[in-house]
């Protein structure tokens, strides 16, 4: 995915500048004057600069803390479309809803939506939006949102994150991944282009892990559990014996450290976020100089 696509550019400029600091100047200068704005939820479409506008204080002035980040890009011809974050706490006026205003509840919100443009000689002439509303309205309060049971205590959870650690990540017992993980696991690290899902899928990647690393050994420094969820930091040690994210072996003794966060339901891990010193660790293997 080009990140250097000017179409791209523009819709950035239209999250960053129009929706997250409702800037007057750049609304003008990258939306056409016939620019049209839909939302299923809204009957009417918000029709140019001003009317975008509009719509756009409203929204900051219902969340003070607004904002809209984008996740994901794709871009062909005139058209571009985004995945977004996006999220507030309702402390300031009313929201216009489906359901009527809104007044502040207090409540804070995270949705995803996405955002399909149309853009012509370097002008917004459409924007179509999708988002959670469903979403937004249970966590303002507005429909009621269905009560979650925990199945599992914080220690169970913590001990499951453990047992991936060591059993999985540092001895290798693959047939632990089929015993604790979800069928539908996801991994998502920084360093692999796409997350890493299924039984199957993972177990590769461990293969891969402990080819680069055979001696590899994962330390758990740290846990803390809130509802579903345990965050971990760790520590891993271990020798480079096997190519590596393109770095041939090299013998090297690699140390690093980073943070996951497991999901846990039905009492197996059905996810885990990575993030680790990876500019460090390609460091240690000389990929980048020191």
């Amino acid at each position: 995915m080009s990140q250097g696509n000017p179409n791209k550019a523009i819709a950035r400029r239209y999250f960053h500048e129009i929706m997250n600091q409702a800037n007057k100047d750049s609304a003008y200068e990258i939306l056409s004057e016939d620019f049209v704005f839909t939302l299923p939820t809204h009957p009417e479409p918000f029709h140019g600069p001003d009317g975008f506008l509009g719509l756009v204080n409203m929204l900051h002035s219902a969340f003070p803390d607004f904002y809209i980040d984008p996740q994901d890009m794709v871009a062909s011809g005139d058209w571009v479309a985004t995945r977004w974050v996006g999220g507030g706490t309702h402390v300031g006026g009313p929201l216009l809803t489906v359901k009527g205003n809104l007044e502040a509840t207090g409540n804070y919100f995270q949705i995803d939506g996405m955002t399909w443009h149309t853009i012509k000689d370097g002008k917004i002439t459409e924007s179509i939006g999708h988002e959670d509303t469903l979403g937004l309205m249970m966590q303002l309060g507005v429909i009621p949102a269905p009560e979650i049971v925990e199945e599992t205590t914080p220690e169970q959870n913590e001990a499951l994150a453990m047992r991936y650690f060591q059993d999985i990540m540092s001895e290798g017992k693959l047939e632990v991944i089929e015993e604790i993980l979800a069928p539908n696991f996801a991994f998502i690290i920084p360093t692999q282009p796409e997350p890493i899902t299924g039984y199957e899928a993972f177990k590769g990647f461990v293969m891969y892990l402990r080819n680069a690393f055979p001696d590899i050994q994962f330390t758990a420094l740290r846990h803390m559990s809130e509802g579903n969820k345990v965050a971990s930091r760790w520590q891993i040690t271990g020798t480079h014996l096997g190519e590596f994210l393109g770095a041939p072996a090299t013998g090297n003794k690699i140390k690093d450290f980073g943070i996951d966060i497991f999901t846990i339901r039905h009492g197996k891990i059905v996810s885990v976020h990575v993030n680790e010193n990876d500019f460090g660790l390609m460091q240690q293997l000389g990929v980048i100089p020191a």
